[in-house]
Parts: structure tokens; sequence; C-alpha cells
């Protein structure tokens, strides 16, 4: 029996990364796709234009870079994204940057939460480009 068929592929199916119930993953993980976690992650995970969904009983210690947290699960780190849906839940400790965000009855969000806007977003640029030219000019 082959273990992959040939035939019609699941385009969706391939776009998707899934760390399961069982599974133990200690390192970073990086995708611009949709990231499933069910399981436990040790490690920062960046998905720049894609959703991070961090199931019941899924567990993140690190820090997560996403267009959008859906956290049903646990996440003990930084996070930074455009929107941060908490589910009943979802229980979220450290820091969090945000441009949108809801709390479902239940969720819960311990640390410095920041509601990231235009003008915030143009400060940190500005910032950086001062200290890019400090160092360029040290």
């Amino acid at each position: 029996e082959n273990m992959f068929p040939k035939g019609r592929k699941n385009e969706n199916a391939s776009a998707i990364t899934i760390i399961s119930k069982s599974a133990s993953f200690i390192g970073d993980i990086s995708s611009s796709e949709k990231i499933i976690i069910h399981g436990e992650i040790n490690g920062n995970i960046s998905a720049n234009n894609g959703v991070v969904f961090i199931d019941k009983g899924g567990v993140v210690n690190g820090s997560v870079l996403c267009e959008k947290l859906i956290l049903n699960g646990e996440l003990h780190g930084e996070c930074c994204c455009s929107v941060l849906d908490v589910y009943e839940n979802g229980f979220l400790q450290g820091d969090v940057s945000y441009r949108e965000l809801e709390i479902r009855n239940g969720g819960c969000i311990t640390g410095v939460v920041n509601k990231i806007t235009d003008e915030i977003q143009n400060n940190i640029s500005e910032l950086e480009k001062r200290r890019d030219k400090q160092k360029n000019e040290t």
C-alpha cells in the first residue's frame, strides 16, 4: 500500500502545519500558512501572514509572531499579531502587542498588553531607524 497515493491532491492540507496532541516539539517554527497546535512547543513561532491556532490542551512556551492568533490553549511568552482572539479556554501569560483583540468569557491574559496603532507603529519604525543610524555612525 502506497503511503502517498497518486491522484487528486488536497491543496489546503499541504498548507497547514499541525503539531498533534501527543507531540512535543523543541525548536522554532516558521511558516507563512496556518499552524495548528494540539501538543506542546518549546520555541518560537513565526507565521508572518498566517494564522496560528493553539487548541485546548495545546501549550506554547516562546514567542508568537503572526497575522492572527486564535488561542484556546496556553501561551507563555511574547505575542505580536494583528488580530488576537482568546477563546474560553485560552490563557496567555506574557507581553502582547495587537491591533484587534477579542476575549471570550473564561479567556485570560496576564502581563503587559499593548494596542498597536499606526502612530505607535510609526514611532517604533522611527526608533529602529535612529538606532540603526547610531550603530552605523559608531
